[in-house]
């Protein structure tokens, strides 16, 4: 009877792929954006390796860290407009993937179909990011703002926007 009734315990699902092949794909894409657009060896080994902590401890968000070597490693030459668009493009896929990593164990599948929303909005940001990109890029060549000015700046703008983010949460909070 047990083995009857665990016979029939199934779930059919779409085209699934095992978990793991998406941890592999995460390696290789942050490893292969590392090697393109870094242009120091010690940068792109600390990268890789930020993305092999974050693979076996996820909670760790080496992702993340990773993401932030690979935007410290470019700071060490003038990106051109390509690698620009690159790195927006590589950031956004590399904050999607880690964000999905904390949620897949080693031994689930995906189901590709499940993924469509999540391909969907990194295409709708995406087609938003990068003539952004373009256009500051064209704006801030040739004058005295170089792009590593300008990153500085957007990376202070960031952190003062999360600053009152943060405080209004903490006022919300409060309130309730």
């Amino acid at each position: 009877m047990i083995q009857l009734r665990r016979k029939h315990d199934t779930v059919r699902t779409t085209a699934a792929v095992p978990a793991v092949v998406v941890w592999v794909f995460f390696l290789v894409f942050v490893s292969g954006t590392a090697l393109l657009l870094v242009p120091v060896v010690g940068w792109q080994i600390i990268v890789v390796l930020a993305t092999v902590v974050g693979i076996v401890f996820p909670q760790s968000f080496g992702g993340w860290i990773a993401i932030a070597g690979i935007a410290i490693g470019m700071l060490m030459s003038e990106p051109t407009l390509w690698q620009t668009a690159v790195a927006v493009f590589a950031v956004h896929v590399i904050h999607v993937l880690s964000s999905l990593l904390l949620v897949l164990r080693w031994n689930s599948r995906v189901v590709l179909v499940a993924l469509r929303p999540t391909l969907r909005r990194l295409l709708l940001i995406q087609l938003i990011a990068q003539p952004v990109t373009l256009l500051v890029m064209l704006v801030f060549t040739g004058t005295a703002v170089t792009v590593t000015g300008a990153t500085i700046i957007g990376a202070g703008a960031l952190a003062i926007l999360v600053i009152v983010l943060l405080s209004a949460l903490g006022h919300s909070r409060r309130r309730s």
